[in-house]
């Protein structure tokens, strides 16, 4: 089964939600500020279901947001469509983005990129981006760290994610040290009338050097503005970080 097909209901009835709601809200917002960045178009990259797209729209920005999972598209679309806002949601691949100098700001949040992985992927992903800003543009973007996956991810192998009256989320972790990829089984039990209905999809992520990472956006052309082990705080990345974060420019 893809990801997130059957996943993407329940993915926005999860905690994924409050962190893309508290990037919007707060953590962006705060940042662009303090670094004077002022964009007008805003395209987030494996959106999801669109809660941060709308609500930067809310906000002004003219947004567009793209996700290569139908179903989380059509997620997007109908949120959108009850905050009446005027985001263009597309299914598109990160890998394969069709846009060229359109945007100020690009943005993919949430580990999505952890999702590429081989270095090809990752390398035209930051070349895309590249092509889709307009010079003076800036990426933003978060990972989980080797460290993350590793370490933090494997504290608990077998866990309940999240659950409900109707459905139960349960996740189990494996980390492969020779690849560092991180690979999360998810098993969903969800309630239909008087029956609970079982479906599962396997997830994997893969953790790249912070070296690695800095070689691929400056050869994509991009200034890296900044790396942080925590943007609100911009505070350096350690080796015990579970998440970095970059910035980079478009000259």
């Amino acid at each position: 089964m893809p990801v997130y097909d059957r996943f993407a209901s329940i993915y926005q009835r999860g905690p994924y939600l409050r962190f893309s709601q508290n990037i919007a809200e707060t953590v962006l917002p705060q940042y662009l500020k303090e670094m004077g960045i002022k964009p007008t178009g805003i395209l987030d990259i494996a959106c999801g279901e669109g809660s941060f797209a709308v609500e930067m729209s809310k906000q002004g920005y003219h947004v567009t947001g793209t996700d290569r999972s139908y179903q989380m598209i059509d997620l997007a679309k109908k949120r959108a469509f009850e905050n009446d806002q005027p985001v263009k949601f597309i299914v598109e691949d990160m890998r394969s983005l069709p846009f060229e100098a359109d945007f100020d700001l690009v943005t993919c949040f949430f580990d999505s990129l952890n999702y590429l992985l081989t270095i090809k992927d990752l390398n035209d992903t930051f070349l895309n981006v590249y092509r889709a800003l307009r010079p003076g543009g800036t990426f933003i973007f978060d990972m989980n760290t080797i460290y993350g996956l590793a370490v933090d991810w494997m504290r608990q192998e077998t866990y309940i994610q999240n659950e409900g009256e109707d459905f139960m989320e349960i996740h189990r972790h494996e980390f492969d040290y020779e690849n560092q990829i991180a690979t999360v089984e998810i098993t969903v039990f969800q309630k239909q009338e008087k029956f609970w209905d079982r479906f599962d999809e396997t997830h994997r992520e893969r953790g790249y050097p912070i070296a690695d990472l800095q070689f691929l956006l400056l050869e994509a052309g991009f200034e890296i503005t900044g790396i942080y082990g925590n943007i609100s705080k911009q505070s350096e990345v350690r080796s015990n970080s579970p998440r970095v974060w970059f910035s980079a420019l478009k000259p």
